[in-house]
């Protein structure tokens, strides 16, 4: 790991008032900041892990969300925090007050949207009720200012059905639409079989494209977009297939200077015999590709140090935290 990334530890402060369950949403050079749909509690903190400030307008009134709905966002510039809903994406200040509400054109499935800039949401319709899947909109009354023209082929959708006996059930694939890249973002339609970079410049370029083909394969196996560290891509893919109760997922890396593809085996000095994944998985919530996100159970670190398994920077914070503390973020700079 130590030769992809630069590693930084952290963890939240224990507050009575500032208490969650998942993991941050944002994180940013002063701000950390947590949605949890669980119960519609927003908490900020600054990036040392100390409380901020706190809000829930979880609700059916006026600025209200019904619920946060995927991942939220945050515009630095403004200081607006934005929590989408299955219609609807609501802006607030970081303390709570509300700002606006952006409506979501009627019958659209809005998967994923990005801050793209202190005017603009960059979304994706999986519904087609956009004039294009990709399309930016406006961030003051959710108007269509512009789309991203992406060929497209038979659709795929996201999701397996599985038959045991009388029973049906369906498993929803992870998909990564739009996935932060260098300066830019990796555009991926799923219908397609190639992956297109999008610049800050609004310039469109294949990035790579994938074979066999998606549509040839049975069952298909998806492939999610990259993290770039070192001299090495990262990357997952996901097979429509469920075994043992899941979607099988494969964690793949990539030479870029022989283009040699190797099943990953990462592993970090302070926790002897720890193994970690590198994916798309680990920048969606840090919304930046040069940051990684790897969360530590505290309880499983707490064993391991008493197996002696730990080390360094870990082994303090560990050796430092109360019994229940929070669990420790593990940050991965990449370079």
């Amino acid at each position: 790991m130590e030769d992809v990334a630069d590693i930084e530890y952290l963890q939240l402060e224990v507050n009575e008032d500032f208490l969650f369950r998942e993991a941050p949403g944002i994180i940013t050079e002063d701000k950390i900041i947590i949605g949890q749909r669980y119960n519609g509690d927003i908490l900020v903190f600054s990036r040392d892990g100390k409380p901020l400030s706190k809000f829930n307008r979880k609700g059916g009134g006026p600025g209200d969300y019904p619920s946060i709905y995927g991942r939220i966002l945050y515009d630095e510039t403004s200081d607006e925090i934005f929590v989408r809903s299955p219609n609807k994406i609501m802006a607030y200040s970081s303390s709570g007050e509300f700002r606006r509400m952006i409506p979501l054109l009627e019958g659209s499935l809005v998967d994923c949207l990005v801050n793209y800039d202190s005017g603009l949401i960059l979304l994706y319709d999986e519904n087609d009720i956009y004039p294009a899947p990709f399309s930016f909109v406006s961030k003051e009354d959710g108007s269509v200012v512009e789309s991203i023209d992406i060929p497209s082929g038979k659709k795929v959708l996201l999701r397996v059905m599985h038959r045991e006996g009388e029973f049906v059930s369906h498993y929803f694939v992870p998909g990564r639409y739009i996935l932060w890249y260098n300066d830019g973002y990796l555009l991926t339609n799923y219908s397609t079989d190639t992956v297109y970079f999008f610049s800050h410049e609004k310039e469109l370029s294949p990035i790579f494209v994938r074979m066999p083909t998606v549509h040839s394969m049975d069952p298909m196996v998806t492939l999610h977009g990259l993290v770039e560290a070192g001299n090495y891509e990262f990357l997952m893919t996901s097979k429509f297939q469920v075994e043992n109760g899941n979607i099988p997922i494969t964690h793949l890396m990539r030479d870029k200077k022989t283009g040699s593809v190797y099943r990953q085996k990462i592993t970090f000095n302070d926790y002897r015999g720890k193994q970690i994944y590198l994916s798309p998985e680990i920048i969606v919530n840090t919304q930046d590709s040069r940051l990684g996100l790897i969360v530590l159970s505290l309880v499983e670190l707490q064993e391991a140090n008493n197996e002696n398994k730990l080390s360094g920077k870990l082994k303090q914070i560990v050796e430092n935290s109360d019994e229940d503390g929070n669990d420790i973020y593990m940050l991965l700079h990449f370079r």
